[in-house]
């Protein structure tokens, strides 16, 4: 688990916040140093000053006249003042009564005081046998009150605004993220929009001119590639017509017009490859609709145009549905196929079946299977695997065209080992 946030957009937010609460934390002590203790300081002063000379006006006056006197200056003082009702003094009501007895030369514990009836803090001076009502410090409390108030206001709408600055930093970037990852997911005419600020909006049109002439490049390589491939099977038809009518005029060395066949054979499968390929990611391709499909009956159906041997074995089980385009999974079925044929060994099995609402599909053999360091590699074009998956002859393309039909239909390719020894290939949709 971690605890640190890891995202840029966590981590600017969790700083501007503990910045933010740090300069509070800074006021909260400046004010208490620089605001809140001169006022009770202040304060202490002059209700030491107005006890002292109430003490001694008692001392002048007769003794019966006195207890009269203390009502009214307790009444006076109090007049207008009604604190709540408290048990103990709060804290900046000890802090006034500690420096209250500090401005009468008392220790803060030997300066006895009291809570009255209207909640007002009455104490009692040395030698005066009278309790006297101090002035309030509730306009203090207030103004302390007031300014936390304030500034959790302020330190909220600060936090408000840092969210918003981050969020509108961040959203360019989260698209800018998406947008990568589609384009190595195989999307390649991406736009983000360039709207926003001058750097953000720079940053976009970057993308997309980098998008684009990705876009151009590849498809000027797939027109090529096509181009090259189609334009070779013309003379490979001629050459093939030849060979047979050498052979039906019975001319010719008839070992060597195998050996021609065989290669002709070889080479007309390598650009059918090419062509799969490029036609892979074309877009006149992608632009076909997706259709509901029964996968087990459609697997059953493919079956039928498997080339060569050993031919595959399909595993029972219930109805599998999923959406595709018909001809790109028949070829995503098709080259795994022909890739255990080649690579692996018999039997080859293909089951299907789903996986909490997805769909998925496998094609299963008892070869040599992938070395597990070398699965990213083989699913790059003319990447051919090693001994561990045989000598056969092959493009590699076979694993490159699977992986680039199934980026384009949402699907995953895997290369798992098989229990027992051999190869999975599976192909799983997302939900």
């Amino acid at each position: 688990m971690k605890l640190l946030p890891t995202s840029l957009f966590s981590r600017n937010l969790w700083l501007i916040v503990a910045l933010i609460v740090g300069g509070q934390v800074v006021n909260a002590l400046a004010y208490g140093q620089f605001v809140a203790k001169p006022r009770l300081r202040q304060s202490a002063e002059a209700t030491a000053r107005s006890l002292q000379a109430v003490a001694e006006g008692l001392s002048l006056l007769p003794p019966e006249q006195r207890a009269g006197f203390v009502a009214r200056f307790n009444a006076r003082t109090a007049s207008g003042l009604d604190e709540p009702q408290r048990k103990r003094a709060t804290l900046m009501e000890r802090g006034f009564l500690d420096e209250l007895a500090l401005q009468l030369n008392l220790a803060p514990e030997h300066l006895a005081w009291r809570r009255e009836a209207n909640g007002l803090i009455a104490v009692q001076l040395p030698g005066v046998p009278f309790w006297l009502v101090a002035p309030s410090v509730q306009p203090a409390s207030r103004i302390a009150r007031t300014w936390l108030i304030a500034s959790a206001v302020s330190g909220a709408l600060a936090l408000f605004g840092a969210w918003l600055i981050q969020r509108r930093i961040n959203r360019p970037l989260a698209r800018l993220v998406e947008a990568a990852q589609a384009v190595g997911a195989g999307q390649r005419r991406l736009a983000l929009p360039t709207d926003g600020p001058a750097e953000t909006a720079a940053l976009a049109r970057g993308f997309n001119d980098m998008a684009e002439a990705l876009a151009r490049d590849e498809e000027e390589r797939l027109v090529m590639l096509a181009g090259l491939s189609h334009d070779l099977r013309t003379p490979l038809a001629k050459i093939r017509l030849a060979s047979e009518l050498l052979r039906d005029a019975g001319q010719g060395d008839r070992e060597l017009l195998d050996t021609l066949d065989r290669s002709l054979h070889g080479l007309d499968d390598l650009l059918t490859q090419f062509l799969d390929y490029a036609r892979a990611s074309h877009p006149a391709e992608q632009e076909l609709p997706a259709v509901a499909i029964e996968l087990r009956a459609f697997l059953g159906e493919t079956l039928a145009l498997v080339p060569g041997l050993p031919q595959p074995h399909l595993l029972a089980g219930p109805a599998v549905q999923c959406r595709a385009r018909p001809q790109a999974l028949r070829r995503i079925v098709l080259n795994l196929i022909v890739n255990a044929q080649r690579h692996g060994a018999p039997p080859i099995e293909l089951a299907c079946g789903s996986a909490a609402g997805a769909a998925w599909l496998e094609v299963r053999d008892r070869g040599p299977g992938i070395a597990p360091g070398r699965v990213d590699e083989l699913k790059r074009p003319f990447r051919r695997g090693d001994a561990s998956r045989g000598s056969s002859p092959g493009s590699g393309l076979g694993l490159a065209i699977v992986e680039r039909i199934a980026r384009v239909e949402g699907a995953q390719l895997q290369l798992l080992p098989r229990e027992g020894g051999g190869l999975v290939a599976r192909v799983g949709w997302s939900r």
